[in-house]
């Protein structure tokens, strides 16, 4: 397996420890309790598909943006429980 290939691997599987997180996304002057759908990287970001736990709809979002549940050891995801 070639280096790159590794890198990529590690990459999806860091990303993947996101999906299933819940957390508050800031908007403005709102908070909003969401749950993370799916995960990506773009220009060396992180973006995250969250989706509202009341009400409808989905947007891909910084990871930046979000708080983190205090279950969650009070910061990002960082290894599967």
């Amino acid at each position: 397996m070639t280096a790159f290939m590794k890198t990529a691997e590690q990459n999806a599987s860091s990303l993947a420890l996101y999906i299933g997180k819940s957390g508050v996304l800031r908007c403005e002057y709102l908070s909003i309790d969401i749950t993370v759908a799916d995960a990506k990287r773009s220009y060396g970001r992180t973006l995250l598909l969250v989706r509202p736990v009341a009400g409808t709809g989905e947007q891909w979002v910084e990871e930046s943006r979000i708080r983190w549940a205090a279950e969650d050891e009070g910061g990002r995801p960082l290894r599967n429980r």
